[in-house]
C-alpha cells in the first residue's frame, strides 16, 4: 500500500481480519523497527528502501552502516516466520 497506512500495524490486523483474501503489502510507514509488526498483524510483505538505504551512509560509502540495517529488519522480521494465507 502507498503511501503508507494511516493506522500502522494495527490497521493492517483489522483489514486482514475483516478482509482475509487480501494480500496486503505496505510499503511506506514501515521501518527498521517495526517490519516485523507489519508481518505480525496479517501483512504478506512488506517494503522499505528509506530506512533501509540511509541517505547519509551511502554518501559517505558506509556500507556497513546499510548492512547493519539489513541485519536488523531481518532479525525483526525472522522471529515473525513465513507469511500463511488465511
Amino acid at each position: 500500500l502507498f503511501p503508507g497506512v494511516a493506522g500502522g500495524p494495527n490497521w493492517v490486523k483489522a483489514v486482514s481480519s475483516a478482509l482475509p483474501f487480501l494480500s496486503i503489502n505496505p510499503t511506506s510507514g514501515v521501518d527498521l523497527d517495526n517490519a516485523g509488526e507489519y508481518l505480525k498483524n496479517g501483512a504478506a510483505s512488506v517494503g522499505l528502501v528509506a530506512p533501509l538505504f540511509d541517505q547519509e551512509a551511502i554518501a559517505q560509502g558506509d556500507f556497513d552502516r546499510i548492512a547493519k540495517n539489513a541485519e536488523k529488519v531481518m532479525a525483526n522480521v525472522r522471529t515473525v516466520g513465513p507469511y500463511v494465507r488465511k
